[in-house]
């Protein structure tokens, strides 16, 4: 059953952009300046971004789990403290003119921004593992800063996702994250997590998706990632006006360029 968050978008018409970490295709990644790129656009609704408990106790925005691909430091995010991550250039690897990048803390975006986005959380823990302690502070800060109307939560994990709908009694909309990967787990390539997770929606791979994609795997409503090229965005926009039934189905697109996706949404006769 579709929650009122994708209610009230289908009685509006409206898709949603996000951009992907950012404007993560000219800025570094999951930062504050490529965050801010994002709401310089009216037309970018929400920005997508992995969060972390850093160890000493404070969540934090960052995509892989370790620092080596963005910083050069084969460490874990979990391992080090706030101070330590405050110390490392996580821009640099995208340009010299980004030296100045830290890791943010949320709470920093969630100043920074506070409701100028929708945000789609992504809960960043590790296969079969659960973390309530992330799910409770990332709740704690969503409500410190009156963001539930705002907020969506996703992950690839569908029990770190089932302990957030817990802690939070299923108040945000939520989904399963998935495609055909040989990193994922086949039995979750199309989204079975939802029988774990309770999930409200769903976050396909945009490859998957096609009119074939919803007569198999059932009526949830999706938000699509990684889509990058514009034909792909005119393509998924293309589903939503089935002639058969009329309905919505794809409710979000998730790009590097979210500039680029919302050109091609304002041009959508919805």
């Amino acid at each position: 059953m579709k929650c009122r968050f994708f209610d009230q978008l289908e009685a509006q018409r409206k898709v949603l952009v996000f951009g992907h970490r950012g404007f993560s295709q000219e800025y570094p990644e999951n930062t504050l300046i490529s965050f801010s790129k994002c709401a310089e656009n009216p037309l970018i609704d929400a920005v997508e971004l992995d969060v972390h408990l850093c160890r000493s106790g404070e969540v934090v925005v960052a995509h892989d789990f370790s620092l080596k691909r963005t910083a050069g430091l084969d460490r874990e995010i979990e391992e080090l403290t706030l101070d330590e991550l405050k110390a490392v250039d996580v821009g640099s690897f995208k340009g010299p003119q980004f030296s100045d990048q830290r890791v943010p803390l949320l709470s920093e975006l969630f100043s920074a921004f506070g409701s100028r986005f929708y945000y789609d959380i992504e809960l960043k823990v590790k296969a079969g593992q659960v973390n309530r302690k992330l799910s409770r502070k990332v709740l704690g800060l969503i409500d410190e800063f009156g963001l539930r109307s705002r907020v969506l939560v996703s992950s690839f994990n569908p029990f770190a996702l089932r302990a957030f709908n817990a802690a939070s009694r299923a108040a945000f909309p939520s989904a399963d994250i998935f495609e055909h990967s040989p990193n994922i787990p086949r039995p979750l390539w199309n989204g079975a997590g939802h029988i774990v997770s309770r999930s409200t929606y769903q976050k396909p791979g945009f490859r998957q998706v096609d009119t074939s994609y919803f007569r198999r795997h059932g009526s949830l409503p999706i938000i699509t990632w990684t889509v990058n090229e514009r034909s792909d965005a005119e393509r998924l926009l293309s589903l939503n006006t089935d002639p058969e039934d009329g309905k919505m189905k794809v409710f979000g697109l998730i790009g590097n360029d979210p500039h680029m996706l919302a050109d091609v949404v304002s041009h959508w006769k919805g």
